[in-house]
Formats: C-alpha cells, structure tokens, sequence
C-alpha cells in the first residue's frame, strides 16, 4: 500500500501506534525488519520462546492424557479388589475376576509409570522449580525415592508375586510418603496459581518452612495409615487380613494423585498456550516463565 507525504496509511500498524513485532506469513515468522537472519536476536529470541511454548504445550497434554488413563486404572483395580481374587479357579463357587498375578501387575506398574509421570510433568513445567518447591535438593530426594521404590516393588512382583507380595507391599505403601509429598508441591503450586500479586508472594515466603512441615506430617500420615491397615488388621497364612482394605484406600489415593496431576498439567498446557498467542500478538511473554 502506497501512501503519499509519508503519512501513515489508515490500517496499517502503524497507523493504530505500534508495530507489530511478529508476523505469520506463508513463508514463515518474520519480523518488521525483515527475513530471519535479517530479524536480530528478538526474532531469534522470540523464535526460540515459540518452540519451548510449543514444546511444553505438546508434552503436557500427553501427560494429562497418562494422568486420565492412570484414574481409569484405579477405578479399574477398585473393581477387581471387589472379587476374590485369591479363589480356586478350577472351583465352581469361585468367582473371581481375574488372578493375583494380573492384578498386581496392574497395580504395582501402573503407580511406577504414574511416579515417572509425575516427575516429568514437574520438569516440563512453565513454572521454575524453585517457585513450585522451595528446596531443590529435597525434591531431588523425593523423586529419587519415590522412582526407585516403585520400581523396585514392580520388578519384584513381576518376578515372584508368591515370595515378595508382602515385602513388595510393604515397600509400595511406605512409598506413598514420597508420592503424597509429590502431591502435594504439585497441588501447593496450583493453589498459589489461583491469586497472584506482591501480597501473595511475600505470604508465600513468609510461610515455606510452616507449609514443608504440613506437608510432610500430611503425608506420613497417608503412610502410617496405609502401613498401619495393612499390618494392624492380623495375618491368617501368611496373608493380610487387611489387604483389600489397603488396597482400596491405596485406589482412593491414586484417584486423587490423578486427579491433581491432570489439573496440574493442564493448567501448564493453558499457560503454555497464553503465552504463544502472546507471542503472536504482542511479541513478548511472562518472564518467569522462560527461562535461558
């Protein structure tokens, strides 16, 4: 569009008081000054701010999907916890869903992959990890635990499920320690995303330590109690009497873990998203959430 006296044509960018700084063009993103090499290091920034966006926009709603099938593997397993299990197939008053093998199997590598989830859902987070939890290396604890230990307890089963069943138990339900801490920096983060502002941050330092002593006595409360279902209830042949028990408060917890991982990545996917149309629109993005 040509305009006489170099006056501004009406509609044009800079006839509203600003350029914009990032076009889409059918050869690409440019910028104002040009093609990209010709574009400078805010094309090349603003490129580089696009695919982490995009990257973390893609990987996030992967994991909420995992978090959504892991919620449909609990309830599943609630089901099957609801048969005998442990009956004489080859008995014609058995009714069992399924055999013990199967349905430990489901169990113990269902919460391994879910761990593995977990931890990279907090990784791919817009959010920086010291604004998520206040201490790395107790995170770095926490994820080295809780990885290890259900995998340890699925390989065992996976094994011999006559022989390290209890054991593997054991082990699984001490665990939650570490996964209901997960929860709860996952679901701490989500709930200082729901206000914002100076106020909000300056409370947030002000009360870490008060929040990790909280969280920590919540979760080894979900321990102690699942350990405590499991080997208060009495042992009649070497057997639990209050395995299914466990096991269904153990499903009602997976529930909920599932439930506030799909939140979580999911409010990561639609921050993602707000900041590429951003981008797109204005050429800038929050700060805090790129980081070099």
């Amino acid at each position: 569009m040509t305009c006489q006296g170099g006056v501004a044509c009406e509609g044009t960018p800079e006839a509203a008081g600003r350029a914009l700084p990032v076009q889409l063009e059918e050869g690409g993103l440019k910028s104002n000054s040009g093609d990209l090499e010709h574009g400078g290091l805010g094309t090349v920034m603003t490129l580089a701010q696009l695919t982490h966006f995009r990257t973390l926009s893609s990987v996030n709603l992967f994991l909420a999907l995992g978090a959504v099938i892991y919620l449909a593997i609990n309830i599943v397993c609630t089901v099957l916890n609801s048969y005998d299990n442990d009956c004489d197939l080859e008995n014609i008053s058995c009714h069992a869903a399924t055999t013990p093998y199967v349905f430990h199997m489901l169990e113990f590598w269902a919460t391994f992959f879910f761990n593995v989830l977990a931890v990279i859902a907090l990784m791919y987070s817009p959010k920086q990890l010291q604004v998520i939890f206040w201490s790395p290396l107790l995170l770095k604890a926490i994820v080295f635990v809780n990885v290890s230990g259900s995998f340890i307890t699925a390989l065992l089963v996976s094994i011999n499920l006559h022989k390290f069943e209890i054991p593997s138990h054991e082990l699984e339900y001490a665990n939650e320690l570490t996964v209901a801490l997960c929860d709860l920096i996952i679901l701490m983060s989500l709930l200082r995303g729901l206000g914002s502002g100076g106020g909000v941050h300056v409370r947030r330092q002000k009360s870490t330590l008060v929040w990790t002593i909280m969280l920590i006595c919540f979760a080894a409360c979900v321990a102690i109690a699942q350990l405590g279902i499991y080997n208060g209830m009495g042992w009649v042949g070497g057997e639990s009497n209050g395995e299914v028990a466990a096991h269904y408060c153990e499903f009602a917890f997976g529930i909920m873990s599932a439930g506030i991982t799909f939140w979580f990545t999911m409010d990561n996917k639609m921050i993602a998203d707000t900041q590429i149309r951003s981008l797109l629109l204005t050429g800038t993005s929050n700060s805090e959430y790129f980081r070099i």
